[in-house]
């Protein structure tokens, strides 16, 4: 029967595309050659839409076709359908693409001072609706959660252990200086060496949450020609200036951090000679399929690949 409910539509959207067309041209002539359809082709498959739907679409006169009152309505609901579908299968191709994924992100400390604004800023440019949910986290918690499954991309310290079953990639090389207290009889200089610092207490954070970086540092202690007597341990960036300010030890601060970053109290300094850097770059789980992921990634070392084409040499030498 026809128009009959047997449990499928009486209709697909192929039908429906073609009678929006032939009800846009009310001319089947120009609505077959849209379509690359014959005219008798086109005649007949309008006819058996009408037959399915059980009642008139068109009406044929021999001044030419017209909507019918019940075409009219169907047309309306035919180009919402149309819409609809065009972008269900449009949002399928952003998603499978990661254009509309969810991406959990973590980052160290300094990248704030660094890449992390300009990724997002990019980001929101070329994928407006890439959800980019990020927090600051120390590079040993990101591998930990990265393998976990709990973050999708982090931006940590280099290098990872191999074994790690992660992959990295180096963007961006940054020099470390040094945070003294304002007064500080070193400050007055424009540079510091790493030796004239033998007698002065540090403040770091504990090895345990970066430590490559903190071995990175210490080792450079040593090849100054001492150990680096640790005063006070701090976990956030902004707790070790307020620790550097209040005069109780002096801390390595990366050059990115200092020429963005002003705190009251405080002086940066560049090390003399040979200094320690700070490797930053993404990191994700080896093999990772999240498609929005790899877009961040991308983006990471589109930016990373201009900031090394430019100069690396801002001016450090910045009073708090």
């Amino acid at each position: 029967m026809p128009g009959a409910d047997n449990g499928r539509p009486a209709v697909d959207l192929g039908d429906l595309r073609l009678f929006a067309v032939v009800a846009e041209e009310l001319h089947f002539g120009r609505a077959a050659a849209r379509l690359h359809l014959s005219q008798p082709g086109l005649s007949y498959r309008v006819r058996a839409l009408e037959d399915a739907l059980g009642y008139q679409v068109l009406a044929r006169n021999r001044r030419g076709v017209r909507l019918t009152p019940a075409g009219e309505v169907l047309l309306a609901g035919a180009r919402r359908l149309l819409g609809e579908a065009h972008r269900v299968v449009d949002d399928g191709g952003r998603v499978a693409r990661g254009e509309l994924a969810t991406v959990r992100v973590g980052f160290v400390g300094t990248a704030l001072y660094s890449l992390l604004p300009a990724v997002l800023r990019e980001a929101r440019v070329r994928y407006p609706e890439l959800q980019v949910r990020v927090e600051e986290r120390k590079s040993a918690e990101q591998v930990r959660l990265l393998q976990q499954g709990q973050l999708d991309l982090g931006l940590v310290h280099l290098p990872v252990d191999p074994r790690s079953g992660l992959e990295a990639t180096p963007v961006l090389e940054d020099p470390v200086g040094i945070a003294l207290p304002a007064g500080h009889r070193l400050a007055a200089g424009e540079t510091v060496a790493l030796s004239d610092l033998a007698q002065e207490a540090f403040v770091l954070f504990p090895r345990d949450l970066e430590p490559q970086t903190y071995d990175r540092y210490t080792d450079a202690c040593v090849t100054a020609g001492f150990a680096p007597r640790v005063a006070h341990e701090a976990t956030g960036l902004q707790t070790i200036l307020a620790l550097v300010a209040a005069g109780t030890g002096v801390a390595f601060v990366a050059r990115s951090v200092a020429r963005s970053l002003t705190r009251s109290g405080v002086v940066f300094r560049p090390l003399r000679g040979a200094a320690p850097h700070l490797v930053t770059g993404p990191v994700r789980v080896a093999g990772s399929g999240h498609p929005g992921a790899a877009l961040l990634r991308e983006i990471v070392l589109g930016l990373g690949t201009e900031r090394n084409g430019k100069s690396q040499e801002p001016d450090f030498l910045l009073d708090g």
